[in-house]
């Protein structure tokens, strides 16, 4: 009995706030966004994100240090080692960062997220391409790029997936 009488009480106040031209719903508790993501969780994406950015970029800057690397052992040899110094230690620093992006990727997504587990995977290739695999696949555009990055992919899914089973 008490549901039907609150039941038509509602009835009533809709038709009220019908015939009136207001929204119910339109109050200041609804204006602003409740419950979202905990500052910690969306400070570890937005890290997870920028790391991500900066193994690319360092990954570019060692291939094309070493590639000018080469090309300077031809027109000024005694370059080289410091060319090539510098390509390992962008190559390291991508590495680094790859590794910082799997872990903010963790915490901002979960342990057992999609992307955590996509992160891990593409931290294990970058460690088998030495921090060079992360901008090969931005570069997905060409084929060969693209079967680089997934021979390198078919190639390290079997080490990943057991990973993946045991997080």
């Amino acid at each position: 009995m008490e549901l039907a009488e609150a039941a038509k009480k509602a009835v009533e106040e809709v038709r009220k706030a019908k015939a009136g031209g207001t929204n119910p719903a339109d109050t200041p508790d609804n204006d602003s966004v409740q419950g979202g993501l905990p500052w910690w969780q969306e400070g570890a994406r937005w890290l997870a994100n920028a790391t991500n950015w900066l193994s690319i970029g360092t990954g570019f800057m060692s291939a094309i240090l070493g590639v000018s690397g080469l090309g300077a052992g031809v027109v000024f040899p005694p370059a080289v080692p410091y060319i090539e110094g510098f390509a390992a230690g962008f190559a390291y620093a991508s590495l680094g960062f790859a590794g910082l992006n799997t872990l903010f990727t963790g915490i901002g997504y979960g342990w057992g997220s999609s992307e955590f587990k996509s992160s891990v995977a593409s931290t294990a290739l970058g460690v088998l391409t030495f921090g060079q695999s992360k901008w090969i696949g931005t570069l997905g555009g060409t084929k060969a790029a693209t079967k680089i990055t997934q021979f390198g992919h078919d190639l390290i899914s079997p080490v990943t997936g057991l990973l993946g089973s045991l997080f």
